[in-house]
């Protein structure tokens, strides 16, 4: 990340046990909330490595080269850590499927402002965006759902209608200059299918403008 000096391994000053409770809770979340999907965690995490505590923002990664380990900054929020699981461990599943498929013919030639990041990215990096925070729209939808308490924190409404709407910009940018393979063509359908209906089905009233893709 453009934000962070490399990733090695620090508590942030924290205990042990307050890192193994709060990512604990995290997956807790996840597992209640996205049963399904952390049916496949046995299979996509086998290890989180502690890069850090950063109280007022979070930051994560994972490589290729590396598959099953995320990198993890501490954060009080229990759903803050949830996406990040979320969102590295999806890293991790394409990054997997990348070695056996390219996905998309141009993934490394054709560049485009990101949709959630401040620098350039080749069209990889825009699919990685929108596969990785995909299920996290989800996530959002199903404390909405269930009227979780986290649904009515101040700032959830705003962090829901701006993942989604970020969603929705990174699929019209591969839309626009993509040249998925056909194992792609089925990825970015199903991506495609899935957020229109979380627009569809979840509406919020309150920031409707936001979750319109840019013009």
């Amino acid at each position: 990340h453009p934000d962070k000096d490399g990733n090695a391994i620090d508590l942030g000053g924290r205990s042990v046990t307050e890192w193994c409770d709060s990512l604990q809770d995290a997956l807790a979340l996840v597992y209640e909330l996205l049963p399904g999907w952390a049916s496949e965690l046995p299979h996509a995490l086998r290890r989180i490595i502690p890069v850090g505590y950063e109280p007022e923002r979070h930051l994560s990664a994972s490589y290729r080269e590396a598959p099953g380990l995320i990198y993890m900054t501490l954060h009080p929020s229990q759903l803050t850590l949830a996406e990040a699981l979320i969102h590295e461990c999806q890293h991790g599943k394409i990054n997997a499927l990348s070695f056996l498929d390219p996905v998309l013919e141009n993934a490394f030639t054709e560049w485009s402002p990101s949709p959630v990041r401040p620098d350039l990215r080749p069209l990889w990096g825009v699919l990685l965006a929108v596969h990785a925070f995909a299920p996290v729209s989800v996530l959002h939808a199903r404390l909405v759902e269930q009227a979780h308490p986290l649904s009515r924190e101040p700032e959830f409404a705003r962090r829901r209608a701006d993942v989604l709407r970020g969603n929705l910009h990174a699929l019209e940018i591969l839309k626009e200059k993509a040249r998925p393979t056909p194992l792609g063509r089925r990825l970015l359908k199903e991506l495609s299918t899935l957020l229109h209906d979380l627009c569809e089905r979840h509406p919020d009233p309150l920031t409707e403008e936001k979750l319109l893709p840019p013009s």
